[in-house]
């Protein structure tokens, strides 16, 4: 949370119900509803006093973004703030449109995370929890009956390898790693590793689907706020118009946001657009573990991984309806960024999908292996549809409640 931008979207239902919209070879809807997340999204907002909710003010458009609802609105679409977890301009410990909002650390704490918002508040709590840096988990070990007994760790600073009893295992490490854990961890009652039974651990592996369009401003197009430098968070205006649209292909697209240059002054005389939408989960797209091993011994992790034809389709349409509104801001040319999806691309979803089948599904709607008692995953590779606009909100809210549900 040090290195996001602080856009925070709630999904919808239909995000947790794609499978009337999409049709893979995964099982693609959620084992909840939105009205199970709602008290965490809820919660979640207050805590880290996300702009537009809960009583907290709106992050104000910036001066591109008031000329990019102008533009929209010409066009009969219409647009929104941006629900940010950055406090605006002129509040208490207020923004001061720094730019560091994208992949930088906040100097001054507007932008919320588990630290600047004192979220991890232990006081009530009896124990206490011990951090171990440099220590990599290579292997869950699991009794018979599939209830895990003890970490095995390896310390690469010292080459050791140590053994560490466990009551319960939580693991939260993305999409990638959660899986390649699960697969390490084979075993005798456990050939395939765990919670593998159904061969299902990697497979599902998704990102969003997503692009940029840049349009070039010349100085008698439009006002100042376009053709100077931009200072302020990454976007602060989005539009999801085409969220379900039955102009979509298969009807379920995605949102189309300002999405600024890093260094201000590449945003002069530019105006930048992103498109992004959840992208089909299929079982050929997975997290595998090679016969090849590192220093260490620890088998490399390989992707295999491609784009359908559908997901092409969906996210053309965003593109073209985003260079609606650039043409209509009355841009000089557009430039349509080069997708790089064949590697993959941003937000990792996937790859332990949820479910109450264990013939279908990996971990139950609480997260719990299937067929452990005391193992749990709680991150996004339990998103078995990777949703049409940022995860953060959610994979915070679902870990939330599945936490509040242990038993």
């Amino acid at each position: 949370m040090q290195f996001y931008d602080g856009i925070t979207f709630r999904y919808r239902q239909a995000d947790l119900s794609a499978s009337q919209y999409l049709t893979t070879d995964m099982e693609v809807d959620w084992p909840i509803t939105i009205q199970d997340l709602e008290p965490h999204y809820s919660e979640i907002e207050h805590l880290l006093e996300i702009s537009g909710t809960s009583g907290f003010p709106s992050y104000p458009a910036s001066l591109r973004g008031v000329k990019l609802s102008n533009a929209m609105q010409e066009l009969g679409i219409k647009p929104k703030n941006i629900p940010l977890a950055i406090r605006p301009p002129g509040t208490s410990n207020g923004c001061n449109q720094c730019s560091s909002c994208d992949e930088l650390m906040c100097p001054t704490d507007a932008k919320a995370s588990v630290l600047t918002r004192n979220v991890l508040d232990d006081s009530a709590l009896s124990g206490k929890i011990s951090v171990l840096y440099g220590c990599f988990v290579n292997r869950i070990d699991t009794r018979s009956d599939g209830r895990a007994d003890a970490l095995e760790c390896y310390l690469p600073l010292s080459s050791e390898l140590i053994r560490i009893p466990v009551e319960r295992v939580i693991v939260c490490a993305s999409a990638i790693q959660s899986a390649a854990l699960m697969l390490r961890s084979k075993s005798g009652h456990a050939p395939k590793g765990i919670g593998n039974g159904s061969d299902l651990v990697g497979r599902g592996l998704s990102f969003k689907i997503s692009g940029y369009s840049t349009g070039y401003m010349e100085s008698d197009d439009c006002g100042s706020g376009v053709l100077v430098p931009h200072w302020g968070p990454h976007a602060t205006v989005y539009t999801d118009e085409f969220y379900e649209h039955s102009d979509v292909p298969c009807g379920f697209g995605g949102l189309i946001y300002e999405a600024n240059f890093l260094s201000p002054n590449e945003n002069a005389g530019r105006v930048r657009l992103h498109y992004i939408a959840g992208e089909e989960p299929w079982s050929h797209n997975r997290v595998v573990l090679t016969e090849a091993v590192d220093r260490h011994g620890i088998p490399y992790i390989r992707f295999h991984y491609t784009n359908s034809d559908n997901d092409h389709a969906r996210l053309g349409f965003l593109a073209d309806r985003a260079e609606d509104i650039l043409r209509r801001l009355g841009t000089s040319r557009i430039e349509r960024e080069p997708l790089s999806h064949a590697k993959g691309s941003s937000h990792l979803h996937g790859t332990m999908p949820a479910g109450r089948d264990p013939r279908k599904s990996v971990v139950d709607n609480c997260g719990r292996i299937h067929g452990s008692t005391n193992i749990y995953v709680m991150d996004g590779s339990v998103m078995n549809f990777p949703g049409n606009s940022n995860p953060t909100h959610t994979i915070m809210a679902n870990a939330r409640r599945m936490a509040l549900l242990l038993e």
